[in-house]
């Protein structure tokens, strides 16, 4: 049996000023990315590209749907083309929605691309607006247009919310530990951490955060997930971020015969010549041991680049050696005194 209420309901949608606007906010959308959005990377071109061409193609059906609809409603009569009016309206509406849905995901990319063109963002931003604007466009279709009391389901499914509820309680505590980091902001897309657990240890950079775990790549170009609750547990060293350079050290050990100020100046030399290392803040030796055997000197540079670290430094030890060899200053080895008695 056709629900005739339902079609006079959903026909207050299927008018032309609706799918005008969702054309219109489209076409703006696509000017505003073409416009203002040309330097952020290849992932969010394509990112944006496939949203707009499946909001594109959802609006096309949900309109072509209508003008079937409003062709079957006025010029034919009978229970088949009730039939196809009512069906037809339920596919026009059913595919508006996904485009309501569709258009703020691409409002939320736009608006975060648009303050962050040079730093990557947390899809778990956006997966959140989808679920709310989702729930309210959902609640709203079943409750208004097709009549479904869902506080009376609540109501009558409590043993099965509870069920439920028990079932996803390490998604939902992924989820709500996303959001918690996300209203804290320990670190951001890009940042390089250091996650200790009590029995395991992740060194990476992060690439993503969904509302389910958040993903590293490290140094070994492995990519890891790691779930956001256990992330809320841990302990979390921000080894680098966008706000100030890395402060790195190298580690050499002179006996007390050797020309520390002379060594000093060797270091600091072989070190500033290297690319990638930062003059501001400058490159600095202290020594920061002294024992009965040797002097600990350390020497301390800036990189902004925190994934090059492994490979500056790897170039700084080999030319402070050499400039060491060449100048005739030898480093101190660990050495065992025998006495007899």
């Amino acid at each position: 049996m056709i629900n005739i209420s339902i079609t006079s309901k959903i026909q207050f949608f299927l008018q032309l000023e609706t799918f005008s606007f969702f054309a219109i906010f489209l076409l703006l959308s696509f000017l505003f990315y073409k416009i203002f959005l040309k330097g952020i990377g290849s992932k969010r071109h394509t990112n944006l590209k496939d949203r707009f061409l499946k909001t594109t193609i959802y609006l096309v059906i949900s309109a072509a749907s209508a003008t079937l609809h409003w062709i079957v409603y006025e010029n034919a009569t009978g229970p088949v083309a009730n039939m196809a009016a009512y069906y037809t309206a339920i596919v026009s509406l059913f595919a508006g929605a996904i485009v309501v849905v569709k258009s703020s995901q691409i409002l939320a990319y736009l608006i975060l691309f648009y303050q962050n063109i040079s730093q990557g963002i947390p899809r778990l931003i956006v997966n959140l607006l989808t679920v709310i604007v989702s729930i309210v466009v959902v609640t709203y279709l079943a409750s208004e247009i097709l009549a479904i009391h869902l506080t009376t389901m609540l109501a009558t499914s409590a043993v099965f919310s509870l069920v439920l509820g028990l079932a996803l309680q390490d998604t939902l505590g992924n989820l709500f530990s996303g959001v918690a980091m996300q209203i804290g902001q320990p670190y951001k897309i890009g940042d390089w951490v250091e996650i200790n657990t009590e029995s395991k240890k992740w060194l990476g950079q992060i690439q993503e955060i969904t509302w389910r775990a958040t993903f590293i790549s490290t140094f070994a170009d492995e990519w890891l997930m790691i779930p956001n609750k256990t992330i809320a547990q841990s302990q979390i060293i921000i080894l680098s971020n966008t706000y100030k350079p890395v402060r790195q050290s190298l580690t050499f050990r002179f006996s007390f015969d050797q020309n520390i100020h002379q060594a000093k100046q060797i270091l600091t030399d072989a070190v500033q010549a290297i690319p990638g290392i930062m003059t501001d803040p400058a490159v600095r030796p202290l020594v920061t041991e002294t024992t009965e055997s040797w002097i600990t000197l350390k020497i301390f540079y800036s990189i902004e680049d925190f994934s090059l670290k492994y490979r500056i430094a790897d170039q700084a030890f080999e030319k402070c050696i050499e400039a060491l060899r060449r100048s005739n200053i030898h480093l101190e080895s660990n050495r065992i005194k025998i006495q007899n008695t």
